[in-house]
């Protein structure tokens, strides 16, 4: 039997290659060796992990995993639109093989890391997207010598709806004090 192909069939599989596919995940190591990782703990993000990569200063991944009644619900990878055009440019492949490939690759390579990291098993990615907001990352929070607890506390209560006895009750059930108070310091700024 033979079968015979026209030449934008042919080019379609020639681009589908291992090779292609091996070029890209080699490109995303690379990409992701110099990235910084910043991760959501379920204490801290309404029951949902979620893990955020910086490259070169700038916000270009992240993923959410939704948990109901502490069972994954779903897993969604947000890719910056930069760098799905850096990978539709240099291996001129169209905008749906990269994002496959992209979510082949966090699927086999990323996510048993950042399970092992959080302790979590099962985890999988169900739907990708892509974003045309990149805006810089936020700064790693460092707590200065002098910050009390108090005068952490007293500065989510300034700048929040919460009440003070709202605040403690969250930090005694689970939740980081020094994640809340960063989180609404850079949101102000």
């Amino acid at each position: 039997m033979r079968i015979i192909i026209t030449e934008e069939q042919f080019n379609r599989f020639t681009r589908s290659s291992q090779a292609m596919q091996n070029g890209i995940t080699k490109y995303l190591n690379l990409l992701f060796s110099g990235a910084e990782r910043t991760i959501g703990t379920k204490n801290n993000n309404y029951g949902n992990l979620s893990e955020h990569w910086c490259i070169d200063g700038n916000s270009h991944f992240t993923v959410v995993y939704y948990f109901e009644d502490g069972e994954l619900d779903n897993g969604k990878l947000i890719v910056s639109n930069e760098i799905v055009d850096q990978i539709k440019n240099i291996f001129s492949v169209k905008k749906s093989y990269a994002l496959h490939i992209i979510e082949e690759w966090y699927d086999d390579v990323m996510i048993p890391k950042f399970e092992e990291l959080v302790n979590e098993k099962g985890l999988g990615i169900d739907e990708i997207m892509v974003s045309s907001n990149t805006g810089p990352c936020t700064p790693k929070f460092v707590r200065p010598d002098d910050l009390t607890d108090e005068e952490m506390i007293d500065y989510i209560v300034a700048h929040t709806l919460f009440k003070k006895q709202d605040v403690i009750r969250q930090i005694e059930n689970g939740k980081d004090l020094d994640v809340m108070y960063a989180n609404i310091l850079y949101r102000d700024k």
